[in-house]
């Protein structure tokens, strides 16, 4: 069973942007042996990241919200699509601050998960969120495995020709292939985790194990560190 997380970051769920996962979910769902946890982050109680750094030390963070629902999903997930629209040329603060809480960097939380980056846009910015997802997938150690930018006016339908919505297929269909092979990850992306995993963020965590046990356990579980 492949499992396939699709969230989106769009306060408007019914969007542009949900429009288009909507169609990837429709088409991945189709295949055989796939399932599909589809996540609208307006529907989750998300409160705002403190800085408390609890969760380098606990593994789960303190706060009393919907958070660790959706990050289970997350390190259940073989694959996982994150779509956005842009906002004042960045990502929308819903989606920013689940990426806050989701403690993904430093516990390698996408190592070895397939990621496919999705982001609207009416005037500029669509190329800079994709940017942003692309740091955050490959310093958490994740496979690139795709993405898709679409520009177009406030409201319209993003799958307004047969030729948009083939276009978008074809690169899920691309995504759902890398997967399906065990596609392995780029030299850029083995050599960008490796710098900032081993020559920047190890010797600041082992430095100080008490304040950061939980990354420790988990950096045993998955091989970084000898447990």
């Amino acid at each position: 069973m492949i499992r396939i997380v699709i969230i989106n970051g769009s306060p408007r769920k019914n969007g542009a942007t949900g429009t288009l996962l909507q169609k990837m979910s429709e088409y991945l769902s189709g295949k055989e042996e796939v399932r599909i946890d589809y996540v609208n982050i307006q529907d989750y109680s998300l409160l705002d990241c403190t800085g408390c750094t609890s969760c380098y030390q606990q593994g789960v963070c303190h706060l009393n919200d919907d958070v660790e629902a959706i990050n289970t999903l997350v390190s259940d997930a073989d694959g996982i699509i994150i779509g956005s629209p842009t906002y004042i040329s960045n990502m929308p603060g819903t989606l920013k601050n689940y990426l806050d809480r989701g403690h993904f960097v430093l516990e390698q939380k996408l190592l070895g998960k397939y990621m496919f980056a999705l982001s609207t846009y009416e005037i500029a910015g669509g190329q800079g969120v994709i940017s942003s997802l692309k740091t955050l997938f490959q310093y958490s150690g994740g496979i690139r495995a795709g993405k898709h930018v679409c520009k177009l006016p406030y409201n319209s339908s993003p799958l307004s020709s047969l030729k948009k919505e083939k276009q978008l297929l074809k690169k899920t269909e691309h995504f759902y292939r890398a997967i399906k092979k065990s596609k392995g990850k780029s030299l850029i992306d083995c050599l960008t985790n490796f710098i900032a995993l081993k020559l920047i963020m190890k010797p600041q965590v082992l430095r100080r194990p008490e304040q950061y046990r939980a990354v420790i356990k988990r950096w045993q579980q998955i091989g970084v560190v000898k447990a």
